[in-house]
């Protein structure tokens, strides 16, 4: 069966990816700080919602900024946009419960979680974590629900931490999110535009498989030299 897939609007990261991010699973994109997380949300969110799809936006730092946006797409395609602004834990489980009762009502064509662990981060002290990571491994169990019986992609961001056990970054919720993403695609800084975009897990694409992208003002754009990998 043909996977189908849903364009980014960037050409570099359409060609790693076969086309697109996958219709009916979950994307996580981690890196650090600055590395360009949201700014693939904001490209991905630009392309759907500029072709007249309908996008669930979940903005869980304060960092979807429409000005950003519209130099991506235009004003009126920020109409397609549902933001949603949880600042506790406990309020974006309440929003991504509320996800399919909205997908159903607005025809949603592409729910965003940006991102899936800071609020996450502010309830974990050591003690609880067990507890924590139920409730996140119960959202993701939520947005994996409506990924696959609507044929929608989700896309998520997840942050990162230094394991200095094994001297490299490890998603923040650990294993929990590396369950439930089907495909995990990690960001990294590479001068104040350029961006490194790597496969670390896929169904289908080698692991290691990369592209390097560039951020201006209209998107994420092919460097000026060959950015594969």
């Amino acid at each position: 069966m043909k996977v189908k897939r849903l364009s980014t609007g960037s050409k570099p990261i359409d060609s790693l990816l076969g086309g697109g991010i996958e219709r009916g699973i979950i994307t996580n994109v981690f890196g650090e700080s600055g590395s360009g997380k949201t700014n693939v949300c904001v490209q991905v969110a630009a392309e759907v919602a500029m072709d007249g799809g309908k996008v669930a936006y979940i903005d869980t730092e304060k960092g979807f900024s429409a000005e950003r946006f519209v130099q991506v797409a235009d004003e009126e395609s920020l109409e397609n946009v549902h933001v949603m602004e949880p600042t506790t834990f406990q309020e974006q489980e309440k929003d991504i419960k509320s996800l399919p009762g909205l997908v159903e009502k607005e025809d949603i064509d592409l729910i965003v979680v940006d991102s899936l662990v800071s609020l996450y981060r502010l309830n974990t002290n050591g003690e609880n974590v067990s507890e924590i990571n139920q409730e996140l491994s119960q959202q993701l169990s939520v947005l994996s629900k409506i990924a696959r019986q609507e044929d929608i992609p989700v896309l998520v961001t997840n942050q990162v931490y230094t394991n200095f056990d094994e001297d490299e970054l490890e998603l923040v919720g650990r294993d929990v999110p590396r369950y439930w993403s089907k495909c995990l695609l990690k960001l990294s800084y590479e001068d104040k535009s350029l961006r490194k975009i790597e496969v670390e897990k896929h169904r289908s694409l080698p692991e290691g498989k990369a592209q390097r992208f560039k951020i201006v003002n209209d998107g994420l754009k092919k460097p000026d030299k060959k950015g594969l990998f």
